[in-house]
């Protein structure tokens, strides 16, 4: 059964005429004639008998019009709900972003105040094949493919917060084996960040006192915060420190940076927010950096 033989049905069944019926869907008398045949010869049985010049519905058609009737409003109007709701999808925007949580959630805050239309569906994962737009880290990043096709990177220097104590104070850097002997938090082991965190130490000849981890990077961030624990801080992806009880030191060796890198996928080529996002989302971060002494910039390709 198609659905304009079911639409002729009903009009039928309604009219009890053809002739009245086709002008009523403003198609010809033949059509008409030929749909009700068709789908007659489909369900096997009569679905209208002669009633002198008119006709009427057999038991069949009239078992047939009364399942049909309380779904005939939604079929009138299923074409148009079905195109809302793609427009509805056109104005949503995956983003999952795995690193510069704090100032990338700015940016959404700000856009959605420019452009109340565009919703967004956030996650938080590695796995970036469902995301409009991914943000990641790496230590060091060479793209998969060309840097026309929706690639940006900008540097940040990796800080290290401590507590606001008098053997902290003053110094504009420290050395982490100047913090060997404190407990740190961090994140897991089986995120990536904490591979690089691990690396710095292991650069610097020390071994950190790790007592507390967790995989929310906020936990980390409150532990840190509020508990007199070392940890080491991104410039600017964790955000302001918001309390007076800790201190952002420079490490003086080795180098500690990391890479921020927002990626545009092409799982929905034809949305064109899309596009207008990552454009906002990297002038806000080059703003963001220039901000805090630094520069973005785009990736030389591989």
């Amino acid at each position: 059964m198609e659905l304009f033989q079911l639409r002729y049905f009903l009009e039928v069944a309604r009219q009890q005429h053809v002739r009245r019926s086709a002008e009523a869907l403003n198609v010809s008398q033949p059509a008409v004639t030929n749909a009700i045949h068709r789908l007659e010869a489909e369900l096997g049985v009569p679905l209208f008998v002669p009633s002198g010049r008119s006709i009427r519905l057999s038991p069949y058609g009239k078992f047939l019009y009364e399942e049909l009737l309380p779904l005939s409003g939604a079929m009138e109007t299923l074409p148009e709900r079905v195109r809302s709701l793609r427009a509805q999808e056109k104005v949503k925007i995956r983003l999952n972003v795995f690193a510069a949580w704090f100032v990338v959630m700015d940016a959404v805050l700000e856009f959605q105040r420019l452009d109340a239309d565009v919703s967004f569906q956030v996650t938080r994962s590695e796995t970036q094949e469902l995301a409009d737009i991914s943000v990641f880290t790496r230590q060091h990043y060479r793209p998969r493919k060309r840097t026309d096709d929706g690639i940006y990177v900008c540097s940040e220097e990796i800080l290290l917060a401590v507590p606001d104590i008098p053997r902290f104070r003053g110094a504009g850097s420290i050395s982490l084996r100047d913090v060997a002997d404190m407990g740190f938090a961090q994140v897991s082991e089986k995120m990536y960040f904490r591979s690089v965190c691990d690396g710095f130490c292991k650069a610097a000849g020390m071994r950190p006192n790790t007592v507390f981890e967790s995989d929310s990077p906020d936990a980390v961030r409150f532990m840190i915060c509020n508990n007199k624990m070392v940890g080491f801080w991104p410039e600017f992806a964790m955000g302001d420190i918001g309390t007076e009880r800790i201190l952002l030191k420079h490490i003086e060796k080795p180098e500690c940076t990391r890479e921020i890198i927002v990626e545009r996928h092409d799982l929905n080529s034809d949305n064109v927010h899309v596009q207008v996002f990552y454009d906002f989302l990297t002038r806000y971060l080059d703003l963001y950096r220039a901000g805090h002494g630094g520069t973005g910039r785009e990736p030389e390709p591989s």
